[in-house]
């Protein structure tokens, strides 16, 4: 009854319009309305190119919009060296390089400055956004949350890296050879790369962050550097995409979602493992697609980033090829409905009992979690008891409007008794003391800091364990209501209340009796699922888990109740299992062409190939996939070995000896004849018979060969001869000539079958 009443008050709740939920529908192609670059080399052609779109209005009486920026920067040069100076000017070189230097060291010192920013505290994402410290990384981390961790991070890392090139070059005294000076000229293409690069991270994009002005890479300077070591001609040979969504309005008192998605033009080549997006759960290969869920618009302003690389060279054509991206906003006034039931002086008055009993049990040292466990257990105890009250009400109403007897109606209704209510109590005390014994001694001090909804979510996502001691505490006082509940029932409707009918032995008993039949049948499935390589472990360790000993021990003892409630439990997780297993079937067979391709293609390209490489095969599906092409390419004689897959050196003999053996036990092959030469490697004749079937097969070789010849054929592929029940073939291929006999009907098997065993190229 208390899950039918808590559906009933989440219908209600969505009924009176709790979730309001609007796709925003913009169909074609984006406009856009500024194009704006920054020429790094000095040449009068902009190398770095910032594509600012059209805003989109997602609400407008929100006043919520969202609007895309694109900025493009070279990501990797190449080089062509035609000559080189003889001697190199270095002197020229070095002073050019620290030109470059002394510029680019000044703007980043001057960013660093602003933000407050210690690079050299800076090793993750994380801690770089703790180490930025002024007022403006505030402000954006409010719009770009971790993403901002992860920019501060690569520019600290590049420009990090830029100093050690630089530092190499400038301490070259000599370049005596042509390998030297060409070595002298990459790091120089290197560092444009990496400042190039630089140039458009959003915290220089004044369209997303704008926490500094970008800073002066005289990338021209790099380039006369090169040209003091030879004549070098440099050009850009893959470009970043950096792509934002801004989005506007919203952090006002409604709590608006968005689920965002975008798709890149379809005709730019994206290199498929550096699409990196920040934040961003969704993302399918092919096509491409990308997107951010449960945006909550907390601030004035959010910014959703992801980027990748092209070898394509940005132009309008191309980039007025972008989608309009598909959004759905979400308005969850059931937070709003929160703040507003808080403030009801009824609910102000049990939301201020609940923070007593968290601080009386804080101050006695039950430590933040536990504490909160207890406030969560009040208040807890407070809504079961009205959903009590409320269902008492409700069978009452319903007896008299029905003309019944309200006594008899409200016991046969409101369940069966707990019969094993010292259990209960006792659970619930092991895990009320567990959890006091946890928040005092184990989980890492809490300050009590402002006990509001906001503070606890934060506290209770950051700390998993934390988060269980609260939840113990909780279940534990829930079992202790149950049993206190239960003996309020049997003061309200008198001793009659703990002779009411629970479930019965005989129910239990069947009830397991098709508990053991169902895990029994999985178990059988899982364990031949297993023995083909598919990842069954999960599976299995929930089957072996299966109390059924305990469970017939609980029905010898009487506890019917509790024996049903396990039992209905465990169906229900293998009865889910279950489906959960026919799902992934499902997968491998439909994926299987595909991942046999791409193990094909990888084993074509080298001798071994890693499982780690085959990344189009989801991890959990790997070895079975691997398993499963070995067993299919026997012929190839491939092995699994140190998680790589080889090729298993093995002799001509021992192959086609296995292989025979194993034709013939599938019936395929009755005899057979196999020559290596002129030699037999193996003869299944009688022995009488062995060396004439030896000398006439070879006869027979030769009258083919012959005939062979008058038709202008080089050389023998193979012949079959036919009768009216039998056959036999012949399938040389190179290595082995083979004579095989067989059924009429079943030669295109053999024939298949021989094929992948020994003559399949590998």
């Amino acid at each position: 009854m208390k899950k039918q009443s808590v559906l009933a008050l989440f219908l209600v709740l969505l009924l009176f319009g709790c979730v309001e939920e609007r796709t925003v529908s913009v169909s074609g192609y984006e406009t856009i309305e500024s194009i704006s670059g920054m020429d790094l080399t000095a040449d009068g052609i902009n190398d770095v190119l910032s594509y600012s779109y059209r805003s989109i209005p997602i609400d407008q009486p929100a006043a919520i919009s969202m609007a895309r920026t694109v900025s493009v920067a070279p990501f990797s040069y190449s080089y062509v060296i035609s000559s080189y100076g003889d001697p190199a000017d270095l002197a020229g070189a070095n002073a050019a390089i620290q030109e470059f230097d002394s510029a680019r060291k000044q703007a980043e010192s001057t960013c660093t400055g602003r933000l407050q920013f210690a690079p050299a505290s800076c090793t993750d994402s994380a801690s770089c956004l703790q180490n930025c410290r002024s007022d403006y990384c505030t402000i954006a981390k409010k719009s770009a949350g971790d993403s901002l961790g992860r920019e501060l991070l690569d520019f600290r890392d590049k420009s990090a890296e830029m100093d050690r090139i630089t530092a190499e070059l400038l301490a070259t005294q000599a370049l005596p050879s042509q390998a030297e000076k060409e070595q002298y000229i990459s790091k120089i293409v290197r560092i444009m790369a990496l400042s190039s690069d630089l140039s458009y991270n959003n915290i220089f994009n004044a369209r997303t962050y704008n926490l500094c002005a970008p800073p002066d890479l005289r990338l021209n300077k790099l380039q006369e550097a090169a040209g003091k070591v030879g004549t070098v001609q440099i050009s850009a040979d893959r470009y970043r995409y950096r792509v934002a969504e801004v989005v506007t309005g919203g952090g006002g008192a409604e709590h608006i979602f968005l689920f965002v998605q975008d798709t890149p033009p379809i005709v730019l080549n994206i290199d498929e493992l550096s699409v990196d997006i920040d934040s961003g759960i969704i993302y399918q290969r092919i096509p491409l697609k990308l997107g951010w869920e449960n945006v909550e618009l907390n601030a004035q302003k959010k910014i959703l980033t992801y980027d990748f690389t092209s070898p394509d060279k940005p132009e309008e054509t191309l980039m007025s090829r972008w989608s309009n991206p598909s959004v759905n906003e979400r308005n969850v006034k059931f937070l709003g409905i929160f703040d507003a039931v808080a403030s009801n002086p009824l609910v102000a008055l049990f939301l201020g009992i609940s923070k007593s009993i968290f601080m009386l049990f804080y101050s006695l040292g039950a430590g933040y979690y536990a504490a909160l466990g207890s406030a969560a257990a009040f208040l807890l105890y407070a809504i079961l008891f009205v959903v009590f009250l409320l269902t008492v009400l409700y069978h009452t109403l319903r007896a008299y409007i029905d003309r019944k007897v309200i006594k008899e109606y409200l016991t046969e209704k409101m369940g069966p008794p707990i019969t094993d209510w010292k259990n209960y109590v006792g659970m619930g005390i092991i895990l009320i003391a567990l959890s006091l014994m946890l928040g005092a001694l184990y989980i890492r001090p809490a300050e009590m800091g402002t006990f509001d909804l906001a503070t606890i979510q934060i506290r209770l996502t950051s700390d998993i364990l934390g988060s269980i001691t609260s939840l113990m505490f909780v279940f534990g006082a829930y079992t202790v209501y149950l049993v206190a509940e239960d003996r309020l029932k049997g003061l309200i409707f008198g001793e009659t209340y703990y002779h009411a009918k629970g479930a019965t032995k005989e129910e239990n008993l069947a009830a397991i009796s098709n508990l053991k039949l169902l895990t029994g049948n999985l178990k059988s499935r899982v364990e031949t699922l297993s023995k083909v390589g598919m990842d069954v472990k999960e599976e299995y360790a929930v089957l072996i888990a299966v109390p059924v000993e305990r469970l017939e021990q609980l029905i010898d003892m009487g506890k019917q109740n509790t024996a049903k409630s396990l039992i209905d439990f465990h169906m229900e997780r293998i009865e889910a299992m279950d489906k959960g297993l026919e799902q992934k079937v499902r997968i491998m067979e439909e994926s299987w062409p595909v991942w046999n391709s791409e193990i094909e293609k990888a084993l074509d390209q080298s001798e071994e190939v890693s499982v780690e490489s085959l990344v189009s095969i989801p991890m959990q599906w790997r070895e079975w996939a691997v398993s499963k092409f070995i067993s299919e390419h026997r012929g190839r004689a491939l092995v699994l070995e140190e998680n790589r897959i080889k090729r298993r050196k093995v002799s001509m003999e021992n192959l086609v000896s296995t292989s025979l053996a194993e034709i013939k036990r599938a019936g395929l092959a009755e005899s057979s004849i196999i020559l290596q030469g002129n030699k037999a490697l193996s003869n299944t004749f009688s022995k009488g018979n062995a060396t004439v079937g030896v000398v006439l097969f070879l006869k027979l070789i030769g009258y083919t060969k012959a005939i062979s010849k008058k038709f202008g054929e080089e050389e023998m592929r193979r012949f079959v001869i036919m009768g009216r029940k039998s056959a036999a073939v012949c399938l040389p291929d190179g290595g082995t000539t083979p004579l095989l006999f067989t059924e009429r009907t079943r030669l295109k098997e053999l024939m298949e079958e021989w094929k992948k065993r020994i003559t399949e190229p590998g």
